[in-house]
């Protein structure tokens, strides 16, 4: 199901990404409407799922996750929800993709550094049901949402 949005609730949606902290009332004068309207408009677009949770952005440095890579793993036919919710359930995988083209999932690891990075690599290709993967690892990160 896709929705349209006007203007006014783009606006909106940008708004709380750059800050979901923002009060009502900033921005219904930034976009000059009252803050019950910016209120309505929100719950409106709660209830129609576009807006899915608020969330903090962490500075995941701070937190000893300075360092980022991301995993694209082959899994054996047939076992792709098993991998998968595996990897969930690891407190340093960030994200689990499943993804169309040579590779079936993809994964974003977040860790301390390059030695934890190496370590989840290894435990993750012991996985039985994985029959191969490939790291990339980050350098720099330039803009990320």
């Amino acid at each position: 199901m896709t929705i349209e949005l006007d203007d006014t609730d783009k606006k909106i949606i940008e708004m709380l990404k750059k800050d979901a902290r923002v009060p009502f009332t900033d921005i219904g004068k930034e976009l000059g409407v009252s803050d019950a309207t910016v209120h309505i408009r929100i719950k409106k677009l709660i209830e129609k799922g576009v807006i899915k949770r608020y969330t903090a952005d962490v500075n995941k440095s701070i937190l000893g996750k300075g360092m980022c890579g991301f995993a694209l793993l082959n899994v054996k036919p047939g076992k792709m929800e098993k991998v998968a919710r595996s990897l969930v359930s690891d407190g340093n995988i960030s994200a689990v993709y499943e993804i169309d083209g040579p590779s079936d999932l993809l994964i974003k690891i977040d860790v301390k550094d390059l030695d934890e990075l190496r370590r989840i690599m290894l435990d993750t290709r012991k996985m039985s049901d994985v029959a191969g993967s490939e790291l990339i690892t980050v350098l720099k990160m330039w803009k990320e949402e």
